[in-house]
């Protein structure tokens, strides 16, 4: 297969590597997750063009922690959908026809303030969603391992600090080796699934509109 048929199936697998759900990705974005899934299976029928099309693989990289610049590059040489030629061409067949053109390439830059500034608002809005999820599974499985260390500990007269390396170690390779993840994991994707409104990332901005 070429590497413009894996693009996409590329993408999945690297998103699914990491823990990551569509729904996510949409929360984080205010995409839909229909047009991540197209991404996915290269499917660019609704998708935008040009500066859009390379402004959500760009959101798209951040979301799932890849580097933007790459994979927009990856993009445009693949799909022509996202080709940075495409201004070009259009101001100067503007011009050959003598036709004020009214276009400009904005990218979405807010009309107040720094872009920069709106740049690292989205980086800090992705890495919340990307390590929130991770957190709050640590979180479950440090609880699951200090409970067991606790009963360990008061029904055995066992050193607690003994007891949590011995469970520690037994908790984490039993569940990998049983399931490939940790319970903490499977619980949280769990609830990404069923409730993704309690991972979305709410722009404040937006809110105070």
């Amino acid at each position: 297969m070429s590497d413009r048929d894996t693009f996409g199936p590329r993408l999945r697998s690297e998103r699914e590597r990491r823990g990551i759900t569509l729904a996510t990705i949409a929360s984080v974005t205010k995409v839909s997750a229909e047009l991540w899934d197209g991404l996915e299976r290269n499917d660019f029928s609704r998708w935008p063009s040009g500066v859009f099309a390379r402004a959500f693989v760009r959101d798209y990289a951040r979301a799932i922690g890849l580097d933007g610049d790459e994979l927009v590059d990856e993009f445009c040489r693949l799909f022509p959908v996202g080709d940075r030629r495409a201004s070009r061409l259009i101001q100067a067949q503007a011009a050959l026809i003598g036709h004020q053109l009214d276009y400009a390439e904005s990218g979405g830059v807010p009309p107040q303030g720094d872009r920069r500034t709106a740049s690292r608002t989205g980086d800090a809005r992705a890495s919340r969603a990307v390590y929130g999820p991770r957190v709050l599974a640590a979180g479950i499985d440090a609880s699951c391992t200090l409970g067991l260390s606790a009963c360990a500990h008061l029904l055995l007269a066992a050193p607690f600090w003994t007891a949590a390396g011995v469970f520690s170690l037994l908790y984490f390779a039993t569940t990998t080796v049983a399931f490939a993840r940790t319970p903490g994991n499977r619980i949280v994707e769990a609830l990404v699934q069923r409730m993704p409104a309690l991972f979305a990332i709410q722009d404040r901005r937006r809110a105070t509109v």
